[in-house]
């Protein structure tokens, strides 16, 4: 009997501690104003990020399901990005939601979390009841797990704050790869946009092969012709100042085993020409240090002391066409952008005024990338 006790005591135990702290952040952002319990029966894990787009539409169904259900039903929203990052978007993207920082990524691992946006619902026993793209989580799916999920428990012991130690991590993200260049697959099934980290010692892009390329080749993604059997995620890590950081493409083929070819496409792109540049200095955005360089929105691009070519990437992303930059007088320096393009007249008006730089669409032959195994 003593032996059948100490076996149950020792269940209750590992039971009880897998519950506490099912799920660990770094730190608040901000408490939910629409929650209206302390203990509740369900809890609905939004993973985000402000470099995604589609998950500011999620964000807002799940506040209205939020508002539908605010006793029994708690919604946190998730990003690993740096708090002054999610703080700053918040200001223009404001929500009820409880939104928190999981900084290191340990509940974004923990869960295999590979594509955002994503949503993953737990009940008070910590067991996972659901999970997938936000959008497909209905008003009749919280109905149903409510009325079959009668335990409650306390926010404070399913989700649990552990204070990010940032001077430790930054040390440990910032220590420079023993090479100067480094390539390594990722999962099958990732499936996020192109993640650029860019920090004092190193530049790391996170994504599908086609993205990545794109982004050293300074060009669309739809300028990278390839098959799709090609195009798997990889996690790429360059040092910067090092012939890899000024040659990327030639070093990612070459550790992939891949060729290009180049070729003339036709069509209409956006043409960027610079003949007089009034570039701002690094004085008019300071976000800094240890947060991304841009900050993109519905209708603006903000960016902290980054170049030309960056802010061009980035624009040919969020307009989904090529853009050819007649250099001019044109250096590689680094500069603060606050860019409009939701309304192209609006946006070439801006930026002659602002840059100096004058925009307009053509027909006209640009370089597309063709993209195949090297023969052995």
């Amino acid at each position: 009997m003593k032996f059948n006790k100490s076996i149950l005591y020792l269940f209750c135990f590992l039971s009880s501690s897998f519950i506490f702290g099912q799920i660990r952040v770094s730190e608040y952002i901000q408490p939910s104003v629409i929650s209206k319990t302390s203990d509740n029966q369900l809890y609905f894990i939004d993973f985000w990020a402000t470099w995604c787009g589609p998950c500011i539409h999620a964000s807002k169904y799940v506040e209205s399901l939020q508002k539908q259900y605010p006793e029994n039903f708690y919604v946190l929203s998730l990003s690993q990005e740096s708090p002054d990052v999610v703080k700053r978007f918040m200001l223009k993207h404001k929500n009820g939601l409880a939104t928190a920082i999981d900084y290191e990524g340990e509940t974004f691992s923990k869960n295999k979390v590979m594509s955002l946006p994503y949503s993953i619902l737990y009940n008070a026993q910590g067991v996972k009841l659901w999970e997938g793209h936000p959008a497909d989580f209905k008003s009749y799916h919280v109905d149903q797990y409510l009325r079959d999920n009668r335990s409650t428990i306390a926010k404070h012991k399913m989700i649990v704050t552990q204070a990010y130690q940032k001077v430790e991590t930054i040390q440990n993200l910032e220590v420079p790869p023993k090479k100067d260049f480094l390539v390594e697959k990722l999962n099958k099934n990732w499936d996020n946009s192109l993640q650029i980290t860019q920090k004092d010692t190193y530049l790391e892009l996170k994504g599908r092969l086609q993205d990545i390329l794109a982004y050293a080749l300074d060009s669309h993604k739809s300028q990278i012709n390839m098959s799709s059997e090609l195009d798997e995620a990889y996690r790429v890590r360059i040092k910067n100042n090092t012939k890899a950081s000024y040659e990327k493409s030639k070093y990612i083929l070459k550790a992939l085993k891949l060729k290009k070819a180049n070729q003339d496409k036709r069509g209409e792109v956006i043409v960027f020409d610079v003949n007089a540049p009034r570039f701002w200095d690094t004085n008019q955005i300071d976000w800094g240090q240890d947060t991304q360089h841009f900050l993109i929105g519905d209708a603006e691009i903000k960016a902290d002391n980054v170049t030309l070519s960056q802010v061009k990437y980035q624009l040919s992303n969020v307009l989904e066409t090529p853009i050819i930059l007649v250099q001019n007088n044109v250096d590689s320096a680094i500069h603060d952008w606050d860019i409009h393009y939701k309304y192209y007249d609006l946006m070439v008006s801006a930026m002659k005024d602002s840059y100096g730089i004058d925009i307009s669409k053509k027909v006209v032959e640009y370089p597309e990338y063709v993209i195949t195994k090297r023969g052995r």
